[in-house]
């Protein structure tokens, strides 16, 4: 498949029509950085009210760029709608975003030349440094080993020194804010093994509930030879959880998912925790 310049911009909204507004309006402010965009907004479980927020910015935006909207009547999970996103673009490289997020100056287009530069065709994946309203970090990539993965600068007090450089051999980044680009992607999802491991899967995240979807794509990728990128030097909103409650039903299935996660990794031979 042809990929066509710029980013594919994903976001999954579930039950949260006002930030869904507010990562629409950072989208407003900060797309022309990029020259071309295809945004996307799939709303998991839609009652109306989100349904009427992708509505008025798909008319609001759709003068300067493509505008598509999904609604899922059910709990289909992050994964599954992130995959269903990623196949109604077809741009060099694709972005997704909870809706909890706000895209700040710089983000789309520090990622989306990461990826792009011709210097560095190994690296595959790129996330920007998170931070929340009070100024702690909620992402600043993972590192470590594989087996025994580390979450850096989580709740810290941000600073422009702390996790604030470019580091292209981190274990993954976060999946609330995640560009990788579309002929890996792709690859990612025939890979023979992973289809083996997720027959359902309908693009690279592995079709968890919740959690660990993004943690298999960037695994996978590093076991295909590529680098995932934490982009320190681009930063960009992110409030933890703020579609479920801590502990709630949503984290109740990590266990169910870290099985999956472990057997995925197991049948492809890559290393894990």
């Amino acid at each position: 498949m042809v990929a066509y310049p710029g980013v594919d911009v994903v976001v999954v909204n579930y039950q949260t029509p006002d930030d869904l507004d507010a990562f629409l309006e950072s989208f407003e402010r900060c797309h022309s950085e990029v020259q071309y965009c295809t945004l996307v907004i799939v709303n998991v479980e839609a009652r109306p009210e989100d349904e009427e927020v992708a509505a008025l910015w798909r008319r609001r935006l759709g003068i300067d760029v493509d505008v598509l909207t999904h609604a899922f009547p059910d709990n289909v999970g992050y994964a599954r709608a992130c995959n269903y996103g990623a196949g109604l673009g077809m741009r060099e490289v694709a972005a997704f975003f909870n809706a909890d997020t706000a895209l700040e100056p710089g983000v789309l287009k520090r990622c989306h030349e990461v990826l792009t530069d011709p210097a560095h065709p190994e690296r595959a994946i790129a996330g920007p440094k998170q931070v929340d309203s009070t100024g702690r970090i909620t992402a600043a990539g993972v590192r470590g080993t594989d087996v025994h993965p580390r979450l850096d600068g989580w709740r810290r007090a941000d600073s422009p020194q702390l996790f604030g450089s470019l580091d292209d051999a981190v274990l993954s980044v976060a999946g609330s804010a995640y560009f990788i680009r579309r002929d890996v992607w792709n690859e990612l999802a025939e890979c023979p093994q992973f289809r083996e491991a997720a027959p359902d899967a309908t693009g690279a995240f592995l079709p968890t509930q919740h959690y660990y979807e993004e943690t298999w794509c960037s695994y996978h990728a590093r076991a295909h030879g590529y680098r995932c990128v934490y982009v320190g030097d681009a930063r960009m909103r992110h409030e933890w959880h703020k579609a479920s409650p801590v502990g709630g039903w949503v984290d109740k299935q990590s266990g169910q998912a870290r099985e999956m996660f472990r057997a995925a990794c197991d049948l492809h031979g890559i290393a894990r925790d």
